[in-house]
């Protein structure tokens, strides 16, 4: 007759989360922040380079809905959302999250409003190129909040029902 033996490893995890070491806090906050200063050119650069393949998108749209269009746009926006942090202008990924929402509303409701999606694409343009003040960059913020949410309450009765 044979027997079983059950063997439960020790998780090395634990071991190494309560061996003393490692950098202290403050140095590791150094390094994280010299290594983005050293990655902030190329960041801001792709992060131009998907503005420019989103305003070639935005211009190629035509007046009436078109979900691939509206799905690449979508696709674009998102991909720069966090790249706005690293570049210096946070703004960005804040305009970029409005214009995913925007999408959002835009698909779930089989339309589209070319000057809404286009009012963002510039707005990630001026947030990008231009160097405002902060309080300019939160009247560009709040007024593609209120694009967004113009089409968000349409949608939500939508999918309701």
């Amino acid at each position: 007759m044979t027997s079983v033996r059950f063997v439960f490893p020790k998780p090395r995890l634990n071991e190494l989360l309560r061996t003393p070491g490692g950098l202290p806090v403050a140095e590791a906050l150094e390094r994280a922040q010299a290594n983005l200063e050293a990655i902030k050119p190329t960041c801001t650069a792709e992060l131009l380079a998907l503005l420019e393949l989103c305003e070639a998108a935005y211009w190629a749209l035509k007046s009436d809905y078109d979900e691939p269009a509206v799905t690449e746009l979508y696709s674009l926006a998102a991909k720069g959302i966090g790249a706005g942090e690293v570049c210096g202008a946070p703004a960005v990924d804040v305009a970029l999250t409005s214009f995913c929402d925007l999408l959002d509303h835009l698909r779930t409701l089989k339309r589209y409003d070319h000057d809404a999606v286009g009012v963002h694409v510039r707005a990630w343009r001026l947030l990008m190129t231009a160097e405002l003040p902060k309080a300019g960059a939160e009247q560009v913020l709040d007024g593609l909040f209120k694009v967004s949410r113009r089409y968000a309450a349409e949608a939500r009765a939508a999918v309701a029902g």
